[in-house]
């Protein structure tokens, strides 16, 4: 009887040791298809909508994965604004948390914005925020917006893609294609940029002829 009831009690201990080895598989199972599980979302994420909701398209060169953000090398949007001009932002690499999908850090951003009356406006800009929801960019650090008609340099710029309003609330300065600068504490752009103005304490430099042939030149010569 006594070795009876102790090979009962080594079933009953092998049957245990059984099930939590079962279970501690299980959990590592569970775990690792957790983590990749996570990793496929995020990748997901960066391949079929990284940029939230857009008219145009999204292409990148690579991606990447740290915690919950998704790193993209070489990202390149395209959308339409409602008056369906088109504009294009590429950047060296984008960064968007899976926490916050509508936002998109952009670093040296280079952009083409077309411009009410015909031609482009090119853009560039050391950093940036992209929201897909609003289709709205600030740009900040060293930024420049070149056209045929000015050459612009501000500090920080807030776009409005969809409605064509541009906005900067800090000092800028602007080369027309005359030789004429323009200096103010803030600007503010509607229809595409069709219409400017300058806000603050505005000074106006007004050059030369010869000065003014000059720049122009240069201004149709490097625009892209």
């Amino acid at each position: 009887m006594a070795s009876g009831r102790k090979r009962t009690q080594q079933a009953k201990a092998f049957a245990a040791a059984a099930r939590h080895s079962a279970h501690v598989r299980f959990l590592r199972v569970a775990l690792l298809g957790g983590a990749v599980g996570t990793v496929a979302l995020l990748i997901s994420i960066a391949l079929f909508d990284p940029f939230g909701r857009l008219a145009g398209g999204v292409s990148m060169s690579g991606i990447g994965v740290d915690g919950t953000k998704v790193t993209m090398e070489h990202p390149r949007l395209a959308g339409f604004r409602k008056d369906g001009r088109p504009y294009l932002v590429n950047a060296r690499k984008a960064v968007q948390d899976a926490l916050h999908p509508t936002l998109v850090e952009l670093h040296e951003i280079d952009a083409d914005i077309a411009l009410a009356e015909g031609g482009l406006a090119h853009m560039t800009a050391n950093s940036g925020l992209y929201d897909s929801s609003k289709e709205h960019m600030d740009v900040s650090d060293n930024v420049r917006l070149k056209s045929p008609q000015y050459d612009m340099w501000l500090k920080s710029a807030s776009i409005d893609f969809h409605n064509g309003l541009y906005v900067s609330k800090e000092p800028v300065t602007i080369v027309t294609s005359t030789g004429t600068t323009l200096a103010g504490d803030a600007i503010s752009a509607v229809d595409n940029g069709k219409e400017l103005t300058l806000e603050g304490h505005v000074k106006t430099t007004i050059p030369p002829a010869s000065a003014a042939d000059e720049t122009q030149a240069q201004l149709k010569g490097a625009n892209p």
